[in-house]
């Protein structure tokens, strides 16, 4: 379960700035080094408001303040990782052992997905207001944490910018 936000493009005109709120997000990495993993994620999110939205077209354009916006979305973020696992770096070089069930890391992230906007507050009629279907776009950093109270399942804390903000859960080893 996270927060997140992510750019959205919905048309020629209109691009906006989606803040999801109970964002659900499936992730899988895959080791192809000590150190080093790839993987993806998929979600999917809804957002209670579009956020800083900006509507480019010929009725009234300019930047809608999120209290002001019309929209609510549903999205689907599909996308990349790559993680570096540099506590266990540090404890192979010391020669420890305390990264089997404590691992913190840092990586990046690269995605896209489909957004579907809907009205929540219809303007006098105006047809321009209708529901869309968009492209969501994300990148960015990102830490994590991961700690396994068991040799299988564990609990999992990220922060960061691009398939989310912050994020949190449960972990399990294959």
């Amino acid at each position: 379960m996270g927060y997140n936000q992510h750019y959205s493009l919905y048309s020629d005109y209109d691009r906006a700035y989606n803040t999801s709120y109970g964002a659900f997000n499936l992730q899988m990495e895959f080791g192809i080094h000590k150190y080093i993993g790839l993987g993806f994620v998929v979600g999917a999110e809804v957002s209670a408001r579009t956020a800083g939205y900006y509507y480019g077209g010929v009725y009234a354009p300019g930047y809608i303040k999120p209290s002001n916006s019309p929209y609510w979305s549903v999205g689907v973020p599909i996308g990349f990782i790559a993680n570096f696992h540099f506590l266990q770096l540090i404890a192979d070089k010391a020669g420890k052992d305390f990264a089997n069930s404590l691992d913190v890391y840092g990586g990046l992230n690269i995605g896209s997905g489909p957004v579907f906007r809907n009205v929540r507050d219809k303007y006098d009629n105006d047809p321009y207001y209708d529901s869309h279907v968009g492209a969501l776009f994300f990148f960015g950093p990102h830490v994590g944490i991961r700690y396994f109270p068991s040799e299988k399942v564990g609990i999992y804390a990220e922060a960061g910018y691009g398939k989310s903000l912050i994020t949190g859960g449960v972990v399990f080893k294959m």
